[in-house]
């Protein structure tokens, strides 16, 4: 979650469905994981087939693009932090202790048809939040009160006007056509890419940041990485899902076709696109690579890194961006650079256009008229993750207009959502949540004495960043046209790009947050030695000043404790107190956690992670793909269930004291499992059991909480029940 591409930007951490799968959030399933289809098409069949399909399903699907501008949603309920008719009494808690916690709501709750997985915190304060978030938009759009509140009413009316989007059709776009299709040569890619950035249109094949530099945090450096990619991953394009490939052909086809093509145009068009990522995707690192920070760490001068690929000429590139030098800048995938100079010279220039020409429509597929949003979504929704049917429209503009305009919304949002007594609750409990992993820290066996007092260091180093960034950027010059979405996505991104190229080689700020304020999130960030905790989440069902707590503890106490313990696992081990990439644990030490944790992959490799496959086949949770998180979990709830405990004896209050018929501990408990209550849909299951690090809510709340002695002595369980094993997993 450090690198965000200044190209592209990354959906949020919790979310999930099709339009943040297309920007390639951490939750998306990966597609080319589930079964291929049953029935068998030639290619040339399948292209015309899946046409056909396609335009009938556009024209059956009620689209948000087809709902009226004036649509009014309702008002979600404020979900409770702990909800006692969600549980289900017939199930015991000694043995599925999920399904104890949560077996009700699971069942009075269905999946929405706009969503492939729906979990009861985040999914449902997520809506709420939306909602706020809305009314604030709209209110902004109607009848603005400040200039900041004109600015972003406009954005926002201009995303809802989707009358005005068909008149305008591809024109918006005519300008970045025309260059595009001015290219003469390979050499000319560098000039045609700045060209495009300049103009705030989508220029792919590379992604820019900036980030504090690997060796002295305290500074910002610029970034660049590989991209380039439409598909999530390398993965499909390198693997032997051919279907999902064939698929996104004929997607391909049809945008191509919605943009004047013939269809044998088009499909030549779209293999060309699909030959050219597929030569990207190999010259990618994998997803392992990716993750290490010691591999992404090579910082070099800007003539060290030209030569990488002397026939791109990135110094015309930045010409385009910056007036400020690049002197230095960290380049994360040397080898992906080092093959875009053999890509330059292999590949002919007719399919550069056809590349960057299909990115120009993908991308922006939300700005442009009704068939292309179809076609959008029944690709990245109905197809890749299985999801029903598209969000409204007025969920779409409003995280694109929260996006764009990010601090004059949050401002506002914070004012109307975040009080100063939820701010001072929400400091104390982080403080009660630290002191707590100081002393676990103590206590591990697995650290030695004297990374032990490293440990110490970096905990009392960490900056914590409550409801609001100190610093809110200025956005007054951000010009917004009520009548024009394409150029205020152009600007905006201009605007983006420009602030954050401004950072490079100044001091780094550790008062800027990293999220949005409605973000219902916990973030902790190696790098900087930070804890991000959103006003979004500073709500019910996390928390709440009315509730007692130990629901907040329970929920929202467990979260930010998982996010704490992220600063020393095995990545977190590789930054110091300062966030400076540097090794601080022995490699005895390391030893020693990795034979702790062997356990928990076994214990997780043996739990469902489909509970009801119906006729696919059975699946077991990945206990090495989701280890870090585990343990996190693992760590998060003992963490917070010490921190809760110490709470009580500074209060002088007694944990058996009973409310509603359950003791402190046993609300903890319930409080902390209620937040991973969820339905997911089949196909999304198989996906996330293949590519997601975090394992499904009945596995993170039951491997947890069977892991926890505490559990089964706040329930009564007999030694040896499932939930109070006599052997248990113990890393923190």
């Amino acid at each position: 979650m450090q690198n965000r591409s200044l190209s592209r930007v990354r959906g949020r951490r919790w979310c999930v469905g099709y339009r943040r799968c297309k920007s390639q959030c951490v939750r998306t399933a990966q597609m080319f994981t589930s079964e291929p289809p049953r029935h068998g098409l030639g290619v040339a069949a399948m292209l015309v087939f899946i046409f056909f399909i396609a335009v009938a399903t556009a024209s059956a699907q009620t689209t948000l693009a087809s709902r009226s501008d004036g649509e009014i949603p309702v008002a979600p309920p404020v979900v409770k932090g702990l909800d006692l008719s969600a549980i289900d009494k017939t199930a015991d808690p000694c043995t599925d202790f999920y399904q104890y916690a949560c077996g009700n709501w699971i069942k009075d709750n269905p999946l929405p048809g706009d969503q492939v997985r729906w979990v009861r915190s985040f999914s449902l304060l997520k809506e709420r939040n939306l909602y706020q978030l809305w009314k604030l938009l709209d209110a902004a759009a109607r009848e603005p009160v400040t200039p900041p509140q004109k600015q972003y009413g406009d954005y926002f009316a201009a995303c809802m006007n989707v009358s005005l989007l068909e008149t305008k059709g591809l024109q918006p776009l005519e300008p970045a056509l025309k260059h595009i299709s001015e290219l003469q040569d390979a050499k000319g890619v560098a000039a045609l890419m700045g060209d495009l950035a300049a103009a705030g249109e989508p220029a792919p094949l590379f992604g820019l940041d900036v980030e504090p530099d690997p060796h002295d945090s305290s500074k910002v450096i610029l970034s660049i990485s590989q991209s380039g990619l439409t598909l999530p991953s390398r993965e499909p394009y390198l693997g032997t899902r051919g279907y999902v490939r064939k698929r996104f052909v004929s997607h391909m086809v049809r945008i191509f076709m919605l943009a004047g093509d013939t269809m044998e145009r088009a499909e030549a068009e779209a293999e060309t696109v699909l030959n050219v990522e597929t030569l990207l995707a190999k010259a990618s690192t994998g997803r392992v690579d990716v993750s290490d920070p010691g591999r992404r760490d090579h910082v070099l001068t800007f003539a060290d890194f030209q030569k990488f690929a002397p026939d791109f000429n990135f110094a015309v590139y930045f010409k385009y961006l910056t007036v400020l030098p690049v002197e230095t800048l960290n380049v994360a995938d040397p080898d992906f650079f080092r093959a875009l100079e053999d890509l330059l010279a292999s590949v002919p220039v007719d399919s550069w256009k056809s590349y960057f020409r299909w990115h120009l429509l993908s991308e922006q597929a939300e700005a442009l008229p009704k068939a292309f949003r179809d076609e959008d979504f029944a690709f990245w929704g109905s197809f890749f993750t299985r999801q029903e049917q598209p969000e409204p429209r007025w969920k779409q503009c409003t995280e694109m207009t929260d996006q764009a305009l990010r601090d004059p919304i949050g401002q506002d949002w914070v004012k109307q959502n975040f009080s100063p007594d939820a701010r001072v609750g929400m400091e104390k409990l982080v403080a009660a949540l630290e002191k707590a992993l100081g002393e676990e820290i103590s206590a591990v066996p697995w650290m030695s004495d004297t990374t032990k007092k490293l440990a110490e260091e970096k905990l009392a180093l960490i900056q914590n960043r409550i409801g609001n960034p100190e610093k809110w950027r200025d956005y007054s010059s951000l010009k917004v046209d009520r009548d024009d979405l394409i150029g205020n996505l152009q600007r905006s991104r201009i605007f983006l790009r420009t602030y954050k190229l401004k950072e490079a080689g100044r001091p780094t700020d550790g008062r800027a947050g990293d999220i949005a304020p409605p973000t219902v999130d916990v973030l902790y960030l190696r790098s900087t030695n930070s804890l991000d905790i959103p006003s979004g989440i500073i709500q019910p069902p996390f928390f709440d000043l009315a509730a007692d707590p130990s629901v907040n503890f329970g929920s929202i106490g467990v979260v930010v404790g998982h996010e704490l313990t992220h600063g020393f696992d095995q990545l977190g081990s590789k930054f110091d107190g300062k966030g400076d990439l540097q090794e601080w644990q022995t490699a005895d030490d390391h030893r020693r956690f990795a034979e702790k944790t062997d356990c928990e992959v076994t214990e997780y490799g043996n739990f469902e992670a489909m509970p009801d496959p119906g006729n696919l086949p059975q699946l077991k949770v990945n206990g090495r793909l989701t280890l870090a998180e585990n343990t996190a979990d693992n760590g998060g709830l003992r963490i917070a269930f010490q921190a809760l405990t110490e709470a009580l004896a500074a209060q002088g209050k007694n944990p058996p004291d009973l409310t509603d018929g359950y003791s402190v501990n046993q609300r903890f408990f319930l409080s902390f499992a209620q937040v991973w209550c969820q339905n997911q849909g089949a196909r999304s299951a198989r996906q996330s059991a293949a590519a997601d690090p975090q394992s499904p809510g009945r596995s993170r709340v039951n491997g947890a909480i069977q892991n926890f002695d505490e559990f089964g002595k706040a329930f009564g369980c007999t030694r040896g029940a499932p939930m109070y094993p006599v052997n248990s997993c113990r890393v923190w």
